[in-house]
């Protein structure tokens, strides 16, 4: 499973600006004798927490239902994978197939007789059967039948 870092990158990065800001900007004084006044600009500081806190519960919710489907996808694209792999079998099979039937195809076709075979031994078998006739004839004449 894949996971995606750019929301890593993102957080590392802000960390950094967050870290660069804090060393350019001077603290501010806080006023002796604790009279209130200035709080160091703190004030809404637990409540922000507490707001990227729920944002980052979200998030890390969010990528929790995202990884559950990526892993249900990745489940169905590997049933996929198989039935491909199973037609292309089938394929390779049926080409197989083919390629046999063509070359039988043209085994038949060079044994097929020629134009001139057919009439001749059509008019040959007439020709025999004429010669048996005419023995018979005179073999009936002779008085041998």
């Amino acid at each position: 499973m894949t996971v995606d870092y750019r929301i890593q990158e993102r957080l590392r990065l802000a960390q950094e600006d967050n870290s660069r800001l804090s060393e350019t900007n001077l603290p501010k004084e806080v006023e002796p004798g604790g009279g209130g006044g200035d709080s160091g600009g703190m004030d809404g500081l637990a409540e922000r927490v507490t707001r990227v806190e729920v944002r980052l519960d979200a998030v890390e919710d969010r990528m929790g239902r995202l990884e559950t489907r990526m892993d249900r996808l990745e489940t169905r694209m590997d049933g996929i994978d198989t039935r491909l792999r199973s037609v292309e079998q089938t394929l390779a099979a049926v080409n197989a197939k083919l390629d046999t039937l063509t070359i039988l195809t043209k085994q038949i076709g060079s044994k097929l007789p020629s134009w001139w075979q057919m009439p001749a031994a059509f008019f040959g078998m007439m020709a025999g059967l004429a010669g048996l006739v005419a023995l018979w004839r005179v073999l009936e004449k002779s008085g041998v039948l």
